[in-house]
């Protein structure tokens, strides 16, 4: 307890004191929300705007976009072709143990060959914008396999074999539209216009190397002797590898007819940027069995 003496004491004291300067003074403590905080110590800086929101949520769609477009590729692409493969192999013919010919049959000799296909007709896997324009006059309707058969008197080529790849694939017929070749998805496409099997002429066959069957992505382990089999009608015709390399685009000229029969597998290589051909000619021919 104090004492009288002690509270004048130090009344005196706080008489006696003087006072501090006004300059020293600190400011009266402040109550401010956390976002007037933030906009307080973050006043030296410059602060988002309704363009930062934007970019902001383009941002977020665009992943979104990416994630989706991948999916879409996915499922479009490897899942696709397993789903292909998976399915096909339950309907798979059986393998033929022996598919080299018994009985070689004497061809017809070489007569005139009359071109079909444009002098000028692009390369499979050619883009428009990868070659000159191409005329409008010269190009044939599309006609179906028993049309060609009357005009041609040979059936179409319906299946490819390639025993040194582990080949086995149909064989559809493909056309120009718009001023490019159709590819054919899961099998080998025949060039519409071009040679028959067993014919004098260049039978043209195409297939992708990438996607969808992909069924020439082996093409380039061939080796040169390796031999080719095409089942048209109610034969197989047997070619022989002789040549294989790569050409541009635009060196339309393997499409060209030859005086002997003759089979160039045609598919794209090197990026896309150029195209591989290999290049086999008719070494004989049998009847089918069973058919």
């Amino acid at each position: 307890m104090t004492t009288q003496s002690d509270d004048e004491t130090f009344l005196e004291t706080l008489i006696n004191t003087p006072l501090t300067p006004a300059r020293s003074w600190k400011k009266p403590t402040a109550l401010r929300s956390l976002d007037e905080h933030r906009h307080q110590a973050l006043s030296g800086y410059r602060f988002r705007t309704w363009v930062d929101r934007w970019l902001h949520y383009a941002e977020r769609l665009f992943g979104v976009a990416a994630l989706l477009i991948f999916a879409w590729w996915v499922a479009d692409g490897p899942v696709r072709d397993w789903w292909y493969v998976q399915q096909a192999t339950r309907h798979a013919p059986p393998v033929e143990s022996d598919l080299r010919p018994t009985a070689v049959v004497r061809l017809p000799a070489p007569v005139a060959v009359q071109r079909i296909v444009p002098a000028d007709a692009p390369l499979p896997f050619t883009t428009p914008d990868m070659q000159q324009p191409l005329p409008a006059e010269g190009f044939l309707a599309p006609r179906s396999p028993v049309e060609a058969v009357e005009e041609q008197g040979t059936p179409l080529p319906r299946r490819l074999i390639i025993p040194a790849l582990g080949l086995d694939t149909p064989v559809v017929e493909v056309f120009i539209v718009d001023g490019v070749w159709q590819v054919a998805d899961y099998a080998a496409g025949y060039l519409h216009g071009t040679g028959l099997p067993g014919d004098p002429g260049n039978m043209a066959l195409s297939g992708h190397a990438g996607l969808r069957g992909a069924i020439f992505r082996d093409l380039g382990r061939l080796d040169i002797g390796a031999d080719i089999f095409v089942d048209a009608g109610t034969w197989r015709y047997q070619y022989r590898v002789r040549d294989m390399r790569n050409v541009w685009p635009t060196e339309v000229n393997v499409l060209d007819p030859t005086p002997t029969p003759t089979i160039t597998l045609i598919t794209c290589t090197n990026w896309d940027t150029q195209r591989l051909i290999v290049i086999g000619d008719l070494v004989g021919a049998q009847p089918l069995t069973g058919q």
